[in-house]
């Protein structure tokens, strides 16, 4: 994700998806990842890998934000196929962010809440608020199926609204990852990102994981969980639980 690079007619100061978890230690070959934990500067979570993925999908309760820095911060949660392995440079993914705004002299930060879907490369697409409008302990549903080129990106919110798409690629995407992730954003100048600022989320619990019609721990090799850190580890700013009940996991702030 970044936070200043977005024309057009997609948010100013949203996101936008990075093509991989950025420097993430084992995001190369999926055929050598096994089941074994993953460290990424930017993604915490799960992931499957190992064949090619016809559909994602998964529930989350949208947290609320603790708004206590002075500088912006960003938290996304989402499900998606793509962008795990370094050879892997697109990103198909629907979702929604828990931000925080920057707080000056005369006012804090207030937290900032949106649905949105993205075919990265291409620009983040946010929802309109009035009419997809997102808030803490909403529980959100989303979906990402692909046939061909097409992907239909499905995000619901309780029984308060229902958005579908369909959304064609300019050429056939390997499909070669699942997954469900909470994200910090980064900042993109020039071509190249780096891990922005995390908002402090609490932890989100993700339920009804699957890929394919399987739950994630069903896949086969078994999903991998995602742990958020510091370049060489050196802080854990977020963790997955394992998963219960063979389709949930929370994932758990710690960027202290």
């Amino acid at each position: 994700m970044a936070l200043s690079c977005v024309t057009g007619g997609i948010r100013a100061g949203a996101a936008v998806h990075p093509s991989a978890p950025v420097d993430a230690t084992a995001a190369s070959d999926p055929g050598n990842q096994g089941a074994s934990a993953t460290d990424s500067l930017d993604w915490s979570g799960y992931v499957a890998t190992g064949h090619t993925f016809a559909s994602v999908a998964g529930s989350w309760k949208q947290p609320a934000v603790t708004c206590t820095s002075t500088k912006a911060s960003q938290s996304a949660f989402w499900v998606g196929l793509d962008g795990f392995a370094k050879a892997d440079p697109t990103v198909e993914q629907v979702g929604t962010d828990s931000d925080c705004t920057k707080a000056t002299k005369k006012s804090p930060g207030v937290g900032e809440y949106y649905a949105w879907y993205e075919l990265y490369p291409a620009g983040l697409v946010v929802l309109p608020t009035g009419s997809y409008p997102v808030a803490p302990g909403d529980q959100l549903t989303a979906s990402v199926h692909v046939s061909g080129n097409a992907y239909t990106m499905d995000l619901q919110d309780g029984s308060k609204w229902t958005y579908s798409t369909v959304v064609d690629t300019p050429t056939v995407e390997p499909n070669a990852s699942a997954e469900w992730i909470a994200e910090s954003p980064s900042t993109c100048k020039n071509g190249k990102c780096k891990a922005g600022a995390l908002a402090d989320f609490g932890s989100v619990g993700f339920s009804d994981a699957s890929a394919d019609g399987a739950t994630i721990a069903a896949t086969v090799p078994a999903a991998q969980p995602i742990t958020m850190t510091t370049k060489k580890g050196a802080v854990t700013l977020a963790v997955p639980s394992a998963v219960t009940g063979g389709s949930g996991f929370v994932v758990t702030w710690l960027a202290l």
